[in-house]
């Protein structure tokens, strides 16, 4: 039952992002081994903006993870702050030696970016953070807990492209036929993000 409610949920947040698509960017990352590709999309509301997003992960043969977010986005005490808060569902599949466990979780999402003043830099540059936590009780499959914390920066090139340089740490904990076990990595990376 735990497993079928979590593949509702899944399912619910990849319907969602893709059923209130307005504002799109398409991101490619790379860094040692990892492979990272996102599209997301963004639905003005009154006050605030909708973003939804579908992304992949890959590194080698260590782990494969597919996510959808959905999340409320606005500013937060300055203009030049803006939050994500939401939900992130993951599915996917982590290795560590002859150990493997299946991921599937909905975790809780706390983004920001704050846009650096012009007078600090020439160059429009905005500083990411982002954080990811799904608890034991919205876990399901193999996976007991998954955290991912990522920052970076955005370097605003030309008016549709930007210029990502960042780090992103995975952890995840598992329980199945080979007992508890965890996965950590974490990554430096580069990318770009085509906005349209």
């Amino acid at each position: 039952m735990k497993k079928i409610i979590g593949q509702i949920v899944f399912f619910t947040l990849i319907i969602s992002g893709v059923s209130f698509a307005h504002t799109y960017d398409l991101e490619l990352n790379v860094g040692r081994s990892v492979l990272e590709a996102r599209f997301n999309a963004t639905l003005p509301l009154e006050q605030n903006f909708l973003k939804t997003g579908v992304g992949v992960i890959y590194n080698d043969d260590d782990y494969k993870i597919v996510d959808a977010t959905v999340a409320l986005s606005g500013e937060a005490f300055l203009p030049e702050l803006t939050f994500n808060l939401g939900f992130k569902g993951l599915l996917g599949n982590m290795e560590e030696g002859v150990r493997d466990g299946d991921l599937m979780a909905v975790g809780f999402l706390l983004a920001g970016k704050y846009a650096i003043p012009e007078i600090i830099l020439p160059i429009p540059v905005d500083f990411t953070a982002g954080f990811t936590y799904a608890p034991d009780p919205l876990c399901f499959s193999d996976s007991e807990k998954y955290l991912e914390i990522s920052t970076g920066l955005d370097f605003h090139i030309i008016t549709s492209g930007i210029i990502t340089l960042g780090y992103r740490y995975i952890k995840a904990d598992f329980e199945n036929n080979y007992g508890r076990w965890d996965k950590s990595d974490g990554t430096i990376f580069i990318g770009y993000r085509i906005l349209y």
